[in-house]
């Protein structure tokens, strides 16, 4: 609402509502608990029908400017439901506890453009299916932890076709028929998630698999053959959906043309076959690619350099990945956040290889967790070439020492957060520049790294306040000790007294 507006409605309440009442125009010292005593709020509810009051209701004309439903009347309802869009849902249901006016009000489609919904206990099934079918503009919606999932998404196929983004995070699998619901009735969807909830493929069973195990089911039962019904779709979420197979991958990159980012972490049986068919149709669009690097060898990360215009790669659990896939990785030019936890297999020259010759330069997130074998070599060639990190994380990587570390205080000036958890042979030597290098650093996590001294990081934390360390045992450092501590330890500190100088003026 702009200020013109906000004075205008602001006058209008003043002449219509409290005027009526034999309110003065609040001010600072106006009064106002003198003027509100002698204001009964409380409506006469008669039952009769709501009307204008400008024609004639039966009641006296004070009795009119105190009946909050004929306030409403005064304004409207386009100016009302302007004003309401000022207003969160939580809001909106407290202005409809006011009068049947105001709730009448409230529940305007135009005003329920957003829905979040988590667990059980924020309703029955029965109210919140009326809720969402009330709610006919809605365009996005947030589901959790609810156990009546199949019911809700009828409700949305029924009521919301206006729906661009759904989420439905850690609730019971969508069936086959909930999705098949969804795609016709809301087949506008540029973005669905279903984060820990997934899908039952046609058959109805679940897909258990660990590993690399061969997948027996039925290609023509797969549910990602229905994501081709969202002709908008371009995000979508199946982390730690179990039931989607090796052929299923291949017909999302098949059916859904307009995909740009696809999460499949923990699904950890893909073949190479259907990752490389997805790189194929897909390769060119996708911007950001969550997937499990379990089953996976660089049969499929060797051509991820063919994803051109991704920008955010994440790979978990990389066990088989080779020196020929992190150079393919490497030359992803646009890049922005990197992701390869676990990567045991890489040797330290790998590293070298891979950020000095490769097109990593405009990293800004890079996570190398786990990559056992990396050294101060692999260090010094991130610092060097990636000069825009603004999060580096390094988590029990071992062989790392305050020697690559200082190169990256030295080079990486943006630094905003360093994870070095477990990184069991830093002794701090990198610490005490760290505050004037790094001026915008804001977490610096050294738990489990048992020879840094503690009094280093406080005297870093008193330095600068701002900065968030963690010590050995993952807690938030302190400035320091308290007064009374330090008193205990140096009885040689003796204090001054100036009684005689308050006696003397008492």
């Amino acid at each position: 609402m702009t200020a013109k507006e906000t004075q205008l409605f602001k006058q209008t309440f003043e002449n219509l509502f409290l005027k009526g009442r034999g309110v003065s125009r609040v001010t600072e010292d106006s009064g106002i608990a003198e003027d509100l005593s002698t204001i009964d709020i409380d409506s006469d509810d008669t039952g009769e029908p709501e009307v204008c009051p400008v024609h004639k209701t039966g009641k006296n004309e004070d009795q009119n400017a105190q009946d909050p439903d004929i306030f409403i009347y005064s304004l409207p309802q386009e100016i009302w439901l302007k004003i309401l869009q000022q207003l969160k849902s939580s809001e909106l249901c407290v202005i409809g506890l006011v009068s049947k006016g105001f709730l009448n009000l409230t529940r305007d489609p135009s005003l329920w453009p957003e829905l979040c919904l988590v667990g059980d206990a924020i309703g029955e099934t029965s109210s919140v299916v009326n809720l969402i079918s009330r709610c006919s503009h809605l365009s996005e919606i947030s589901i959790t932890s609810r156990d009546d999932i199949s019911d809700l998404i009828l409700a949305l196929s029924n009521s919301c076709h206006q729906l661009k983004h759904l989420e439905v995070k850690y609730c019971q699998p969508l069936t086959y028929t909930d999705l098949s619901d969804l795609s016709t009735g809301c087949s506008k969807l540029e973005t669905i998630n279903l984060e820990g909830t997934g899908c039952l493929n046609g058959d109805g069973d679940t897909h258990e698999m660990e590993g690399s195990n061969k997948c027996y089911c039925g290609d023509s039962l797969s549910f990602s053959i229905l994501f081709g019904e969202f002709k908008h779709l371009t995000h979508l979420n199946l982390f730690l959906c179990r039931n989607l197979h090796s052929k299923g991958l291949e017909f999302l990159a098949e059916y859904c043309d307009h995909l740009e980012r696809l999460n499949i972490d923990e699904i950890n049986y893909l073949s190479d076959e259907s990752v490389n068919r997805f790189i194929e149709l897909r390769g060119k669009k996708i911007k950001q690619l969550w997937i499990d690097g379990e089953s996976l060898s660089d049969e499929s990360f060797g051509n991820f350099e063919k994803m051109k215009n991704v920008e955010l790669l994440s790979v978990s659990f990389a066990d088989n990945l080779g020196a020929r896939g992190l150079t393919s990785i490497s030359k992803l030019a646009k890049l922005e956040w990197l992701k390869l936890r676990r990567g045991a297999d890489l040797e330290p020259v790998d590293f070298v290889t891979a950020f000095s010759f490769g097109k990593l330069e405009n990293l800004i997130n890079l996570d190398l967790s786990e990559c056992s074998k990396i050294d101060d070599a692999g260090i010094i060639s991130v610092a060097k070439h990636c000069p825009l990190l603004g999060t580096l994380s390094l988590n029990w990587c071992w062989e790392i020492t305050d020697v690559g570390l200082a190169c990256i205080v030295n080079k990486c000036k943006y630094l905003v957060n360093l994870n070095l958890c477990g990184v069991v042979r830093l002794l701090g030597d990198f610490l005490p520049s760290i505050n004037q290098l790094l001026v915008g650093l804001q977490l610096l996590d050294l738990e489990q790294c048992p020879d840094v001294q503690l009094a280093v990081l406080e005297d870093l934390v008193r330095q600068n306040m701002d900065l968030v360390i963690k010590d050995y045992y993952g807690e938030e450092v302190t400035p320091g000790r308290k007064f009374s501590e330090i008193l205990l330890d140096h009885p040689e500190i003796s204090f001054i007294s100036y009684d005689h100088e308050y006696e003397e003026y008492s």
